[in-house]
């Protein structure tokens, strides 16, 4: 598997831990979201991603759980179809994959390294971390809200980044 492969998966997969939504709240009750949010210090959430292809007759189908530990861990177990796991934690991410002729796959790579990646990522964590200035830091932020469920619309600061 291609960093790249485990990147995109990684990230597909993590936003079972933010959920999205359709109409505009206001600034008071973004801060007071971010505010929720700081206070938890480990999320679990379960996923399941499908990958569709015209090469393919069905999609293929994983499955695990995603992690995220204040203030920078965050991490993606795949469990169905093999086990492996992606990681960041700090400005490192790893990826460790199933067994191959009895040798467990292991790379790592810097975060510093993937400079799409490593916005993303610290989108994520500001967000999950409840760092409502980290966040608007690197991005023009928007919350939107339907009954209990929210979402945010994330516009890069940064050109290379939109």
């Amino acid at each position: 598997m291609t960093h790249c492969n485990a990147r995109r998966r990684f990230l597909i997969a993590i936003g079972a831990l933010v959920c999205v939504a359709p109409a505009r709240a206001n600034d008071d009750e973004l801060t007071r979201l971010f505010a929720e949010l700081g206070t938890r210090r480990e999320r679990h959430a379960r996923f399941v991603e499908r990958k569709f292809s015209a090469l393919l007759k069905a999609p293929i189908e994983s499955s695990g759980t995603m992690v995220f530990r204040s203030p920078d861990v965050l991490e993606r177990r795949t469990i169905e179809p093999q086990r492996e796991s992606v990681r960041i934690q700090g400005g490192v991410v790893t990826y460790e994959g199933a067994a191959v002729r009895g040798q467990t796959q292991k790379r790592s790579f810097a975060l510093a390294d993937a400079p799409l990646l490593a916005a993303l990522v610290e989108s994520l964590r500001a967000t999950l971390g409840g760092n409502l200035v980290e966040l608007r830091h690197h991005y023009n932020v928007a919350q939107t809200r339907a009954g209990q469920t929210w979402g945010l619309t994330l516009v890069p600061r940064e050109r290379a980044l939109r």
